[in-house]
């Protein structure tokens, strides 16, 4: 756009040292473009779609695309695009159509976020902003003047918390379902213990009866302890406040402790339970938390052995890289394909019927990958429907130095 000169410039005696100041003002104007870390260019319309050309190309395009300004023609553009997100509702996404609009006078700013992937094969998104160019002389939009701007760092950060919004989303429904569930949970043992305490009181009943009682006493005991323990330890995961305590840990030990723990219970259900240990070390002592260890291991084993109908849950660990690798496999009824990317979600069991557990809060694996990757190991499995399930954890194999 031409703007009217003033009778006061005319009778400058500086006239022609303010004109040229004047012309030169475009190329300071794209330099604090470039400055503001921002791609001036013009752009010229052909008479067709990717015909046009850009002139008065920042240097920065090489950064941004790989590519000099000489190198940088619509083709080119064109090819790169992967995807355009117009920033207002009378933009359209296609190019094309844009173009046409903007030639007919009805787009006056032109905004939009494009993907583009590079020669390099980095992807990018871009912004583009551009105004109309107006020929004086006959009133017709000649091109475009515009500016680059790269955000993919905003858009990503922008991505990423969109996920996070989700997952506190999702995380807060599965824990509103597991609280609706908790009553229900709790007062399950509560009830057999009370029910079957006033059993005990009553009179006439024989030892075996009396014995029976007891035990169902006990293992409601047991599983309303278990479910408090479950709530507080995760409250206390989410919460950040769960310690690491390192100590020497013998895990030759601490195996033979979790088989007699889950003998009796793989005995009921006529399920082979086994454990193995590498043979050529008869002690293998490392320094780690040995709670944690120990209360991920039965977690898992515990999951294994409930959801194993026939045959066998086999445990053990190797030493592997510099870590210590433990597995637990089993001959269970594996885990569904759609509920694998979920499993260890805390609270995603108490919410979901067909993967809920038979009793408990369902949240062991939750509390065992904390554990684990306290402990600065990882978590993983592999598990077919129908077909069981092995899951995988390893620990740092750190050693008390000897002098």
């Amino acid at each position: 756009m031409r703007t009217v000169t003033s009778p006061d410039y005319l009778n400058c005696r500086f006239a022609k040292e303010v004109e040229e100041q004047l012309n030169n003002a475009g190329d300071l104007f794209f330099q604090a473009i470039a400055n503001a870390d921002g791609v001036p260019y013009q752009f010229i319309f052909g008479t067709g779609n990717e015909e046009g050309y850009y002139i008065n190309v920042g240097y920065g395009i090489k950064q941004l695309l790989g590519v000099t300004p000489s190198e940088f023609t619509e083709p080119f553009f064109v090819r790169l695009i992967e995807e355009i997100n117009p920033v207002s509702d009378d933009i359209p996404k296609a190019r094309s159509e844009s173009r046409e609009r903007i030639i007919k006078g009805e787009i006056q700013k032109y905004k939009a976020e494009i993907l583009v992937n590079t020669p390099d094969g980095v992807k990018k998104w871009i912004k583009d902003s551009a105004i109309p160019v107006t020929d004086d002389k006959t009133g017709r939009v000649t091109g475009l003047l515009g500016i680059f701007n790269d955000i993919t760092e905003h858009k990503q950060t922008l991505i990423q918390l969109d996920k996070a919004l989700e997952r506190a989303s999702e995380s807060d429904r599965l824990k509103t379902a597991f609280l609706n569930n908790l009553p229900h949970e709790i007062r399950t043992p509560l009830n057999a213990i009370v029910g079957f305490s006033t059993l005990l009181g009553e009179p006439g009943q024989d030892m075996n009866d009396r014995m029976e009682f007891s035990d169902i006493i006990t293992h409601s005991s047991d599983h309303l302890l278990e479910i408090v323990d479950d709530v507080l330890e995760i409250s206390k995961i989410e919460a950040k406040i769960v310690r690491v305590i390192r100590k020497e840990v013998n895990l030759n030990q601490m195996f033979q402790r979790v088989y007699d723990r889950f003998k009796p219970l793989a005995n009921e259900k006529n399920i082979i339970l086994r454990y193995d240990t590498p043979i050529d070390e008869r002690e293998i002592i490392i320094i780690s938390d040995s709670y944690k260890i120990f209360q991920s291991l039965t977690n898992i084993i515990g999951n294994a052995i409930k959801f194993t109908k026939a045959g066998k849950v086999e445990f053990g660990f190797c030493i592997k890289e510099g870590k210590i690798e433990f597995y637990i496999s089993d001959t269970g009824i594996g885990i569904a394909q759609e509920h694998q990317p979920n499993i260890f979600k805390p609270f995603y069991q108490a919410e979901s019927s067909s993967t809920k557990r038979p009793e408990g809060t369902g949240l062991g694996l939750s509390i065992a990958k904390a554990y684990i990757e306290l402990l600065g190991g990882r978590i993983w499995f592999k598990s077919e429907p129908g077909e069981g399930s092995v899951f995988y954890f390893t620990i740092p194999n750190e050693r008390r130095l000897t002098i």
